[in-house]
């Protein structure tokens, strides 16, 4: 285990699979808290499972460092809050936000409906939207953090 972040807490939404959960591994590899954010939806954002985030979390933990999941989704404004506010209260604060949660409607313009456009963009933009509106302000009271955006083809 490296030591770069230690002491450092840090939200990884879409932590469940794919991309997301490399990130969480890597940061608890480094000594930082993870929350690992994830509704365990199938690839196209449907269905749900919390064994997703919970497999993730105890790998984190089998190897000494500490994490805790998290289910909400980020596509919900309120849940976003939740998501980082259960940083902040199992951690103490939120240094380290990274928003690679996505799903994957597999269509071309010419067939895709507006519904599945808009849940596209409900978690890959206003997700992200939605958690760094919440970070954001302990953030700034801490004087302190990073914001890591990039988009995800959904696991």
């Amino acid at each position: 285990m490296g030591e770069k972040l230690k002491g450092k807490a840090a939200v990884v939404t879409g932590a469940g699979r794919g991309i997301g959960r490399a990130v969480a591994e890597a940061l608890a590899e480094e000594g930082v808290s993870v929350v690992v954010n994830d509704p365990g939806v199938e690839r196209d954002g449907t269905g749900g499972s919390r064994s997703i985030a919970d497999e993730v979390v105890a790998e984190i933990r089998k190897k000494g460092n500490k994490a805790i999941a998290n289910y909400d989704s980020v596509a919900d404004f309120n849940a976003a809050k939740n998501i980082i506010d259960s940083c902040v209260k199992e951690f103490g604060k939120i240094d380290i936000l990274v928003t690679p949660a996505g799903v994957l409607r597999d269509r071309m313009l010419h067939n895709m409906s507006e519904e599945e456009w808009d849940v596209v963009v409900n978690v890959h933009l206003k997700g992200t939207f939605n958690c760094m509106r919440h970070a954001a302000p302990y953030m700034r009271e801490q004087r302190w953090g990073r914001i890591i955006t990039f988009a995800s083809q959904g696991w």
